[in-house]
């Protein structure tokens, strides 16, 4: 064997001797629900229907709107959606969030950011959405906030990457909030009707 086919051979044999010991741990651990529990609890999202006047909605609350796109047949897309994005209803960190789902594949109506209602596959075209699951997060005005976060490579990172985009839509309501003149919509509480 050369050098470097036993130096792959004893990284791949700690790398497995490791995930043994890992998957032993965690099988030791009683959690009251199991991740697949978790995942099927939350099925689905509320579907979005009026994409202006839900972001509004989260506006008056100093929160954006956050909008996963997923698919029918995206089996990571119940992942991101159980344990990422249904849960951000209850985090105190977020209060008055919200949070729809378009499905990329769908021709189901929806009202855009400028009142027109189009096919929920076309909106998620006019974004470039093509890998689900992708969460976008929207300012009150529809414009995008921050990055989004596109497939789960990896669950240890997910949760941050949610949370910086989630901050910039924060931070997107409160600039509008500032800019916003007397008399004009703002981001503001109280403003928007909510809820």
């Amino acid at each position: 064997m050369s050098l470097v086919n036993t130096s792959l051979f004893l990284f791949l044999t700690s790398l497995l001797l490791f995930m043994t010991e890992a998957t032993a741990i965690l099988d030791d651990e009683t959690d009251d629900e199991s991740e697949d529990e978790v995942v099927m609890k939350a099925e689905r999202l509320p579907w979005a229907h009026d994409l202006l006047a839900e972001s509004r909605q989260a506006a008056c609350h100093g929160q954006p709107l956050v909008v996963m796109f997923g698919s029918s047949t995206c089996p990571y897309c119940s992942v991101v959606r159980s344990l990422y994005i249904a849960p951000l209803m209850k985090d105190e960190r977020y209060p008055g969030i919200v949070s729809r789902e378009l499905e990329i594949d769908s021709n189901q109506l929806v009202t855009d950011f400028s009142g027109k209602r189009v096919p929920m596959s076309a909106l998620a075209a006019k974004y470039g959405v093509t890998l689900v699951p992708q969460v976008v997060v929207f300012g009150p005005d529809g414009k995008q906030a921050g990055k989004p976060v596109i497939g789960i490579s990896s669950e240890d990172f997910y949760g941050f990457y949610l949370d910086q985009a989630i901050n910039a839509g924060i931070d997107m309501v409160q600039t509008a909030s500032k800019r916003s003149s007397s008399g004009a919509p703002s981001a503001s509480p109280g403003v928007y009707v909510c809820d």
